[in-house]
């Protein structure tokens, strides 16, 4: 995996990203920006360097950016431009399921522990 620092300036958001954009307020916005604070920049921005697009992590980037980043660590790749839209479709897609028992329990476990579960991104029990 490759990680650099890459300037903000450099981070093109693409065009085609079907995802919806989120913006200051919306809640899930709002969700990811408090979970960034509480936890750190923990999952990197994707970017392509022969296109010069975001693949991955619009969301985050736009966040980072709210928060004043300048420079931000990104996964680096190489793509053409088709194998770059096929992997944002992946990235987006391409999730496991949830064990609804589990989920609960954890939940639970949290939330008994007096801990913020919003942070999570989930809503509190």
């Amino acid at each position: 995996m490759n990680i650099q620092k890459i300037s903000v300036e450099k981070l093109n958001p693409a065009e085609y990203n079907p995802r919806m954009d989120l913006k200051p307020g919306d809640k899930e916005y709002e969700k990811l920006k408090r979970s960034i604070e509480e936890f750190g920049y923990v999952e990197p921005v994707i970017w392509n360097q022969k296109t010069g697009n975001v693949v991955g992590g619009h969301q985050r980037l736009k966040v980072l950016l709210d928060l004043g980043q300048t420079e931000i660590d990104c996964v680096v790749v190489d793509l053409d431009l088709q194998r770059e839209k096929a992997l944002n479709l992946a990235l987006n897609k391409i999730q496991g399921e949830w064990d609804e028992n589990k989920l609960a329990e954890l939940m639970a476990e949290l939330d008994a522990g007096a801990f913020d579960v919003s942070l999570t991104g989930f809503d509190a029990l």
